[in-house]
């Protein structure tokens, strides 16, 4: 397994995310960046912390980034806000 595994937040339901995560913690993975777009952003922040609460405070954030990210071709190019949030395994 990869030192940093990168887990994109979509349109699946948030339980989906949490096992995912779980189980590339449970694998050996140290390090886990989830990224989220748009509205998908609170989400992100919701499996974040369950994935901490199901593993009894185990895991930590570590760097938080939110920022911008221009969307389309030139002419029509759109600013969606993002996220990336760091969870470090304490295993």
């Amino acid at each position: 397994m990869s030192a940093t595994e990168i887990v994109y937040i979509g349109e699946k339901p948030a339980s989906n995310y949490v096992l995912y995560i779980l189980s590339l913690l449970k694998k050996g993975s140290r390090k886990i960046i989830v990224k989220a777009r748009g509205n998908n952003i609170s989400k992100a922040a919701h499996v974040t912390e369950s994935v901490n609460r199901l593993t009894g405070g185990k895991t930590k954030y570590g760097e938080i980034k939110i920022y911008s990210e221009e969307v389309g071709e030139e002419a029509e190019s759109k600013s969606i806000p993002a996220i990336e949030i760091e969870v470090i395994s304490l295993l």
